[in-house]
């Protein structure tokens, strides 16, 4: 046999190579297509990430985490039903951030199963692990005695992330859909990702609020839990914490009767929030006392505040506003450090602002505040407060005052002071989010 015959058919070597090279080039093009969908998916796992912190960092307290991530699994994962539970310090019993109602059928079911009996949630607390069923057969493979209360419910796929921060077991988050879910790998690493970013925020909400309880009780121990009597003047006051903050502020009101028979009436605001805030507005109520004990007239007390505030050396500035009434001549006087101006309405003249500027704020060791005096009459009312009942964000301070004057000028015969607090109160942050803590002191001279 010629060696001819061995050879291979003209073009089959070129027809080979070009079919390797079309091999070649298709699997190049699907690790392409790969390395592109892994890259999209990876854009969108950021995506999602960066609007949970989002979401997550506004949220100030448990139970508005709670909600954010309710709103997280059902906005982004299409989630039907989302729990959120916290375990207490005992690791024993819970407290439900967030529990969505199910019918009354499925509640009954579930009030059936013993309390012992296997589930995913305590498997997911036990283990610390994430357990995912992505089929309702996968669920009750795992978990039979819940089939009844399962369908009932009518959920196909479920999730149970355990809620982790340094090794401490905060609780659980629960997620179910009533359709399958293929929970892949991809899917997994991003709800453990947001389950942390879950965890986190929960932990620093409860330390917010374990800071503001500590707070508020500090600055309720402060506060005076009654007001003195005093012959012929009635007196009101009024606190009220900010809603959009999470934190107490500084803002103090005091009433007292000096060595020398006379009415002291103090109002101020320590800049800041928080423990230094209450702990600063503490001392400066205490120095009022002090002052007035020793002596000193209303611009001196606050001279000596203004030299005691510089002294700490943490930069910490306040305003206040002492009043000192005697009762003989019926004469208020006053002194000011940068604070809102006192309202005085007079039974027979009309509703003004007391706006002369007599002293900067505290805390700028700045002396030399002055003092002014005006007639105290039967039936007059003074009102002091702190700028949280008239500052709004977004508003012109005018407003706010224009408010207040508004709610004090309506007359009364022998107006109450708690109802003028509470009419100043009403009208002047009617409908309105208090961006900050307040507090309002009102003194009535009794009518003759």
């Amino acid at each position: 046999m010629s060696s001819a015959a061995n050879k291979p058919p003209a073009g089959a070597s070129a027809t080979g190579g070009a079919g390797r090279r079309h091999t070649a080039g298709r699997a190049a093009a699907a690790e392409r297509n790969q390395l592109v969908a892994e890259l999209q998916a990876a854009i969108s796992r950021a995506g999602q990430l960066q609007s949970v912190s989002t979401a997550l960092g506004e949220a100030q307290t448990t139970a508005a985490v709670g909600e954010a991530v309710v709103a997280l699994f059902e906005g982004l994962f299409a989630a039907d039903f989302v729990t959120v539970m916290l375990l207490a310090d005992d690791a024993r019993t819970v407290r439900f951030l967030r529990l969505q109602a199910v019918p009354d059928q499925v509640a009954r079911l579930m009030a059936e199963v013993p309390r012992t009996a296997p589930s995913a949630t305590s498997d997911a607390l036990r283990r610390r692990e994430d357990v995912f069923h992505p089929t309702l057969a996968a669920y009750l493979s795992d978990y039979p005695h819940l089939e009844a209360a399962t369908r009932a419910l009518g959920v196909r796929a479920l999730a149970h992330l355990p809620l982790v921060v340094a090794g401490r077991l905060l609780g659980l988050i629960s997620i179910s859909w009533r359709d399958e879910r293929d929970f892949g790998p991809h899917e997994r690493l991003l709800f453990r990702n947001v389950a942390s970013q879950c965890a986190l925020a929960i932990q620093r909400a409860e330390l917010m609020e374990q800071k503001t309880e500590i707070t508020s009780i500090l600055q309720r121990a402060i506060l005076p839990q009654t007001l003195p009597r005093f012959p012929g003047v009635r007196l009101a006051a009024r606190y009220l914490p900010a809603e959009a903050n999470a934190e107490v502020g500084g803002d103090w009101y005091d009433a007292f009767s000096g060595p020398d028979g006379a009415l002291w009436l103090s109002v101020g605001d320590v800049g800041g929030h928080g423990v230094s805030a209450a702990s600063g507005m503490a001392q400066l109520r205490s120095a009022v006392r002090a002052t007035a004990f020793a002596g000193l007239g209303p611009a001196a007390c606050l001279d000596v505040l203004d030299r005691l505030l510089t002294g700490t050396g943490d930069g910490q500035v306040a305003s206040a506003v002492v009043a000192r009434f005697d009762a003989g001549p019926g004469t208020m006087t006053w002194s000011s450090s940068g604070h809102m101006p006192p309202v005085h309405n007079r039974a027979d003249d009309g509703t003004t602002l007391l706006d002369t500027v007599l002293g900067p704020l505290l805390g700028l060791d700045l002396g030399g505040r002055t003092e002014a005096r005006f007639n105290f009459g039967p039936g007059d009312v003074l009102v002091l407060y702190t700028d949280g009942l008239v500052e709004n964000r977004g508003e012109d301070l005018e407003v706010g005052l224009s408010r207040l004057l508004d709610a004090v000028a309506v007359r009364r015969d022998g107006p109450d002071p708690g109802d003028v607090a509470d009419a100043a109160l009403a009208s002047s942050l009617a409908g309105v989010a208090r961006q900050d803590d307040l507090c309002i002191l009102v003194a009535v001279r009794e009518p003759l």
